[in-house]
């Protein structure tokens, strides 16, 4: 009977090897932070903006800013839109990365009159929609405005990521401390944690392989430094 069964377990060993080895690749589990936020308080410019950390609340134009630079475009699947550097973000799958606080952008959101609860059909998505543009000056100093989405190829469709705006869903707390903080995460394009400010409102965000770099997008190019603006998207 030990003899009928060794080919058997021989079999079932090699078929798990098999997989482990050249199954689909799995993300590992999103890690518990206890990184406190920074402190900073908000303050009011002159002209009547409020700035907290890297972010400038444009009263009158009803946007906030912040300063990033646009990752190399051969990077691969695109997991995450706006992401913070290394150690705490996983820049190497993301679009935009940036100095930029998650906790002090969830904070600004909510100055600009975003809400973060508001009810979608959609299992698992809440929040208004923001729409990302980002701005930047060419070789001439020539100053441009684009949707976010434009550098952002979608896989299914072969066309760039159409635009819809990103739910404002705020980040989770464990143990009162704020999550997207220590993650690193602003802005996922594949929704595999709570740990975030924004997130796709794709239906299939919950896999990990429907975006890449936009190929046309060469420009601004690697590491050039960009203005990411975000407001309320108006909807009917």
């Amino acid at each position: 009977m030990k003899r009928k069964l060794l080919p058997v377990l021989l079999l079932i060993l090699i078929s798990a090897a098999a997989v482990y080895a050249f199954g689909p690749r799995q993300e590992p589990p999103p890690k518990t932070s206890t990184m406190k936020p920074p402190e900073d308080k908000p303050y009011r410019l002159p002209n009547g903006d409020i700035r907290l950390g890297e972010y400038t609340l444009h009263t009158k134009l009803k946007e906030v800013s912040f300063k990033g630079f646009l990752n190399p475009p051969d990077l691969g699947t695109l997991e995450i839109l706006i992401v913070s550097p290394p150690p705490l973000g996983r820049s190497h799958e993301g679009l935009i990365v940036t100095d930029a606080s998650p906790f002090q952008m969830e904070a600004m959101l909510y100055l600009l009159g975003a809400k973060n609860d508001t009810k979608r059909e959609i299992e698992g998505k809440k929040g208004d929609l923001i729409d990302i543009d980002v701005e930047w000056k060419d070789e001439n100093g020539v100053l441009h405005r684009e949707p976010v989405e434009n550098w952002v190829m979608d896989e299914r469709t072969g066309q760039p990521m159409v635009r819809q705006g990103f739910y404002f869903t705020g980040s989770s707390f464990y143990n009162n401390i704020y999550q997207a903080e220590g993650n690193g995460n602003l802005c996922l394009l594949y929704t595999n944690t709570t740990a975030t400010v924004l997130v796709s409102p794709d239906k299939d965000s919950d896999r990990d392989i429907l975006y890449v770099t936009n190929p046309a997008k060469l420009q601004p190019g690697p590491y050039r430094e960009v203005r990411v603006i975000l407001s309320i998207r108006k909807e009917r």
